[in-house]
C-alpha cells in the first residue's frame, strides 16, 4: 500500500550564534518553529530503491537527504529489505532557510522504517537524524523547540498561536556561505531567557518585538534581494520581520490570520508570498497515512 507523510518546514524565531567552534561548526542558541505547508513524501514497497521528484532541479542521488536517509537505515539495519519506490512532491523553496531538505530526510527515516518493518527507538531515530544534518533531529520533534549546540540538543517549548507572512525572494542562499558572513560585532538583541518568556505569554506583539537572527546582517548585506524583501515586508504593518535561518526567506509576524491573508493579497512583493500558521508538535508530527487519505487538519 502506498503511504505518504506531510513534511512541514520550519523557521527560526530566534537565532543567536554564540561562537565558532574548534570543529568548524558554530555553537547556537535557536528557537525552531514548525509552520504549515511543505513537501509531501510518498512511498510504496518495491524490489529496488528509486526516488522521483516533482522538481527536476533537485538531485535524486545521495545528495538528497531522502536517499541519504535510506543509506543510513541500511547501514544500521543491514538485513532490511532496502527497496522502495518514493516520490517527493517539492513545495518548500530550496535555499530558503526553512529546512525543506532536512524535514524530507526526517520523514524518509519514518516512512522507510515503516515500509521495511523496522522499529528504531526514539534515541536511535535521533542519532540517525543527526547523521543527516544538524537540524534534522528537530523535525522528529516538531512544534516549537529550543536548539543548542549545532541545533541538535533540543528542548520542547510552548507554541505561540502566531500567523506568519513569508516571502521568498528570487535568490537562494548557501548555508556555509551565510555562516562565513557572521561577524560578532554586528550582532545583538534580546537574550534567550527573555525570548522564551515572551513565547510563554503567547502574545504575538511581545514575541515579534524580540525576534533575533545573528546571520541576518551579514547575509542581507551581501544579498540585495533579501534586503529588498525585508524592506517590503517592513512596509506592510506587520508586528516584526526577520530572515529565517541562513535565508533567503523573510517572515513577518501578523496580528492574526486575517491580516496575514490580507497581506498576501497585496501586489508588488519582490518574490513568492504566502501565509502559514505556527504548528504545535502534535500538528507537525511526521505520521504516515494512506496515500488516498485526506491530510490532517492544521
Amino acid at each position: 500500500m502506498k503511504v505518504q507523510i506531510d513534511c512541514p518546514p520550519k523557521i527560526n524565531l530566534y537565532l543567536r550564534v554564540v561562537r565558532r567552534r574548534d570543529d568548524g561548526y558554530h555553537e547556537l542558541e535557536t528557537v525552531f518553529q514548525s509552520v504549515g505547508g511543505g513537501d509531501l513524501l510518498q512511498g510504496a514497497p518495491a524490489p529496488d530503491f528509486a526516488l522521483q521528484c516533482s522538481d527536476p532541479e533537485l538531485p535524486t542521488d545521495s545528495r538528497n537527504l531522502v536517499v541519504k536517509a535510506a543509506e543510513v537505515l541500511r547501514a544500521r539495519y543491514p538485513g532490511c529489505a532496502g527497496g522502495a519506490a518514493l516520490r517527493l512532491e517539492k513545495r518548500t523553496p530550496m535555499g530558503a532557510g526553512m529546512g525543506g531538505g532536512s524535514v524530507d530526510g526526517a520523514a524518509a527515516l519514518v516512512l522507510l522504517s515503516e515500509l521495511w518493518g523496522l522499529s528504531p527507538s526514539p534515541t536511535e531515530m535521533a542519532q540517525m537524524a543527526a547523521e543527516l544534518g544538524s537540524d534534522v533531529p528537530f523535525f522528529l520533534v516538531g512544534g516549537t523547540a529550543l536548539g543548542r549546540g549545532r541545533g541538535e540538543q533540543l528542548e520542547p517549548l510552548a507554541t505561540p498561536p502566531l500567523w506568519l507572512v513569508l516571502l521568498k525572494p528570487p535568490v537562494s542562499v548557501s548555508t556555509p556561505w551565510a555562516y562565513r558572513q557572521w561577524r560578532p560585532e554586528s550582532c545583538g538583541g534580546p537574550d534567550l531567557a527573555e525570548f522564551v518568556q515572551a513565547l510563554e505569554t503567547g502574545d504575538a506583539r511581545h514575541v515579534a518585538g524580540l525576534l533575533r537572527n545573528d546571520l541576518e546582517p551579514g547575509v542581507a548585506a551581501g544579498t540585495p534581494e533579501i534586503a529588498a524583501a525585508q524592506a517590503w515586508m517592513e512596509a506592510q504593518d506587520l508586528l516584526g520581520v526577520r530572515m529565517t535561518g541562513s535565508g533567503s526567506v523573510v517572515f513577518g509576524v501578523a496580528r492574526d490570520e486575517g491580516q496575514a491573508r490580507e497581506v498576501v493579497e497585496r501586489a508588488g512583493a519582490p518574490g513568492f508570498l504566502w501565509a502559514a500558521p505556527c504548528l504545535t508538535a502534535a500538528e507537525a508530527r511526521l505520521v504516515s497515512r494512506p496515500a488516498d487519505a485526506a491530510p490532517p487538519a492544521p
